[in-house]
């Protein structure tokens, strides 16, 4: 039943986004070919690399580990383009980087875990297949955004009347998943807490970090550094929450996929960062 939640609450939240997005959107970034680029770099290089990396520092391995490597192959949510927006960030950029990675996370994500996955947790047979986990996330994080494209492009009044309330519904649900896992697994956060908390914590400042790093670089414009960064930064730990346990039934105490745990862990954490983070890009 929880499973069943948390599938159905992930697929509402990207046809969210493909309600909101248009044509426009993704040739703002086609037209952008610097912050594309950048983009790209960041999210589908970097940040997998970057979590490896510190993984192996950490010495950590298993089950966790690999939830972490679940967690760097997410692309940004809907909550990463209200954090540009706050931040003073190119919204539409942010929206372009959001579609482009969902479209292409059911690529990427099965072929990054198929690689990492025998490294660390050689002891164990994952059993992970790549057809099969590339089928699920493309109709659970993919499929739901080219319906709501679609929706968008068939009839744009109706797309642009339900899009507010779908909206504030999918910010919703985001919230209500992370505070029904907390609640149902606080004992288990708080007890992996010291184990998972640094390399999270760590990852999230490294690629908030080096999104801005990679934006002077190419010496894009400051919302476009914003975005980048932004994007770079926070990931969309609901769909790791499900792709944990779409690849695992083995459960912590209290009923979470020990690969979904490190998604949980990372979307509290990530709150402790955002506040401080959108308030110096305001302040520039």
């Amino acid at each position: 039943m929880i499973e069943l939640l948390l599938t159905g609450s992930l697929a509402f939240i990207m046809f969210s986004l493909g309600l909101s997005l248009k044509p426009q959107d993704f040739e703002v970034a086609f037209h952008q070919p610097k912050a594309l680029i950048a983009g790209a770099i960041a999210q589908f290089l970097m940040l997998p690399l970057i979590a490896f990396v510190l993984l192996r520092i950490f010495g950590l391995q298993g089950d966790f580990a690999l939830g972490v490597m679940i967690l760097s192959c997410c692309p940004g949510g809907i909550t990463s383009s209200l954090v540009t927006k706050l931040s003073r960030g190119d919204v539409a950029l942010s929206i372009s980087y959001t579609a482009l990675a969902s479209l292409v996370t059911a690529a990427t994500l099965p072929l990054i875990l198929s690689l990492t996955a025998p490294i660390l947790i050689p002891q164990q047979d994952v059993g992970l297949s790549i057809f099969s986990l590339s089928l699920k996330v493309f109709s659970l994080a993919t499929l739901p955004v080219l319906l709501g494209v679609w929706i968008r492009q068939w009839n744009p009044k109706l797309a642009v009347r339900w899009q507010l309330p779908s909206s504030q519904l999918a910010n919703g649900l985001f919230v209500a998943v992370l505070i029904g896992v907390l609640i149902g697994q606080w004992d288990v956060f708080i007890a992996y807490l010291p184990v998972l908390g640094p390399v999270l914590l760590l990852l999230n400042l490294l690629m908030l970090i080096i999104g801005l790093a990679v934006g002077h670089l190419l010496k894009l414009n400051k919302s476009q550094i914003t975005s980048l960064s932004v994007e770079a930064g926070f990931q969309n730990g609901t769909i790791g929450i499900v792709v944990g346990s779409l690849i695992s039934e083995q459960l912590v105490q209290g009923g979470l996929s020990r690969f979904s745990l490190p998604s949980a862990v990372y979307s509290v954490l990530m709150l402790v960062t955002i506040i401080p983070f959108v308030l110096w890009r305001r302040s520039l």
